[in-house]
């Protein structure tokens, strides 16, 4: 389902609806439905899901199940733009974000042979399936071991020396030919993501998005994100979401230092789509965005790195942001998310405010860093099963061209 945060169309809304429908129906679950109150394209997909569940279809969702176990959370993406503009240092965001993944396939531009196009699917990849949230320092030595296993084999192959070894050497052909392309495809793609990081400076971007969003010190933000814009090196794009970034951080017109990042990157050449965004970003993102709710734990997580060392070196350097999906996570399992916030549809159950399983829907599109903080809560063995659902898997490109289209219709209704 592809739902732009632009396209407010009945249409639109229907396939939503369709689509979470389709997937309670297989589930057969029949939940309480909440939904983010600042939201009105959230309350308008829940409404339509009640009334599908509850007044028109009640007896198509009766499963028999205990009343409260279960309970779907429609949210907007527009209430954390910061998590789709960051850049990504884990395995499966990072393809996303620099290459791009569709229906599970990744187009290679610096391939050293003749393959352009790879599948990467856990479902038959026992490599990715293992490494798919790693960090991008874990992600160089494991592949390094896994190039180093498939030599061994390699070696062990070619002694053939009876007809015993021959027979071992045919019974494991398939094995060996199988890891031999998954060794092809991961060292391709992690050279293609390491030319690409470098080209682009990426790990020095990176660097600034997160002391800009998780640190605590405004002044060396402020200094970080101007020298970069005023590098040739560092890529519009990139700038862009730098300013995008701090304005979000530090508040919008009238701020001296807000204005002297917008003057700086009208410098940038940037298209006119994307200077029309950035004076117009406090309209798109909209006044109901609660930025302390966005940023209070990375500030809280800025002051206990600084009390307690740099315990994760560099991982904790480019992967110190926690979305705020995280916070609504905690919260579920807590049975403390806010009626006032998260109002139900109907009925209110649990009583206590916990469930068991939880759908979590963003109208707008999720990310892969937020899919890695669900699996791990899945992980974790807490008593909580929660599947994460979206219009679209969005990247940094994909949101920002949809921010686009929101300031470009925002300055023609004016």
């Amino acid at each position: 389902m592809n739902y732009s945060p632009s396209d407010k169309s009945l249409r639109a809304t229907d396939r939503v609806v369709e689509g979470i429908s389709s997937l309670l129906l297989s589930l057969k679950w029949k939940p309480a439905i909440r939904f983010q109150r600042s939201s009105s394209r959230c309350r308008h997909v829940a409404e339509e899901i009640h009334r599908l569940a509850y007044i028109q279809e009640p007896g198509l969702f009766d499963f028999r199940q205990n009343v409260g176990d279960y309970q779907l959370i429609v949210l907007d993406r527009m209430e954390d733009p910061v998590t789709p503009l960051l850049s990504q240092w884990t395995y499966q965001a990072m393809v996303h974000e620099i290459l791009g993944i569709k229906n599970n396939k990744v187009q290679l531009r610096h391939s050293l042979n003749d393959e352009k196009e790879i599948v990467l699917a856990s479902s038959n990849d026992s490599f990715y399936q293992e490494n798919m949230f790693s960090n991008y320092g874990d992600l160089g030595l494991a592949v390094k071991q896994l190039v180093d296993n498939f030599q061994a084999i390699s070696k062990m192959n070619k002694q053939i020396e009876s007809i015993d070894d021959m027979h071992r050497f045919i019974e494991s052909f398939p094995e060996f030919r199988h890891q031999s392309g998954s060794v092809a495809k991961h060292v391709n793609l992690i050279s293609e993501l390491s030319k690409i990081i470098n080209e682009k400076s990426l790990m020095t971007v990176s660097r600034a998005e997160q002391e800009v969003v998780c640190g605590s010190d405004r002044v060396l933000a402020f200094d970080l994100v101007m020298d970069l814009l005023a590098d040739n090196k560092i890529l519009p794009f990139e700038c862009l979401k730098l300013a995008l970034l701090f304005i979000l951080r530090y508040g919008g017109h009238g701020n001296k230092q807000v204005d002297e990042v917008m003057t700086a990157l009208t410098l940038r050449n940037l298209d006119q789509l994307s200077l029309n965004l950035v004076r117009n970003f406090g309209k798109v993102v909209g006044s109901t965005i609660n930025t302390e709710c966005l940023f209070w734990n990375q500030n809280f997580f800025s002051r206990a790195s600084k009390l307690v060392g740099d315990l994760k070196g560099a991982e904790n350097v480019f992967t110190q942001h926690q979305p705020l999906l995280l916070q609504i996570l905690d919260n579920i399992l807590k049975g403390r998310l806010k009626e006032a916030d998260y109002p139900h549809v109907g009925e209110v159950f649990p009583k206590d405010g916990k469930s068991r399983h939880v759908i979590l829907f963003i109208v707008g599109g999720v990310t892969y860093e937020e899919a890695k903080f669900v699996a791990n809560a899945n992980q974790s063995r807490q008593g909580l099963r929660v599947i994460l659902g979206g219009t679209t898997i969005t990247n940094s490109q994909a949101f920002v061209q949809d921010l686009r289209s929101i300031a470009n219709t925002e300055q023609s209704a004016t």
